[in-house]
């Protein structure tokens, strides 16, 4: 086979739109439905107290985002990331 049928050949795949095999599902939009739970399952969550300057601090099991300050104090934590944060001299178990 020259390279002028390979081309012809590309040029006609090109030109026809592509097709999704049947057995594909469609994806998903966003908007359809709320957020899948979490494969572990919910977890509960423990109050934790820090004393002192603002902090923000990142979960260390989930990544979430946890932002004591002087206003607030207390904050609702997972129960995963309590676990860690609790043995630092900073927060308090409630």
């Amino acid at each position: 086979m020259c390279c002028g049928s390979r081309r012809s050949a590309w040029r006609t795949a090109a030109a026809q739109p592509a097709r999704r095999a049947p057995s594909q599902k469609p994806l998903r939009d966003s908007r359809d439905e709320s957020p899948p739970p979490s494969p572990a399952g919910p977890f509960a969550s423990v109050q934790l107290r820090r004393e002192g300057a603002p902090i923000r601090v990142a979960g260390p099991q989930t990544g979430q985002i946890y932002i004591f300050t002087e206003a607030e104090p207390v904050q609702a934590v997972d129960a995963r990331d309590a676990l860690v944060l609790a043995h630092s001299p900073s927060f308090r178990r409630l």
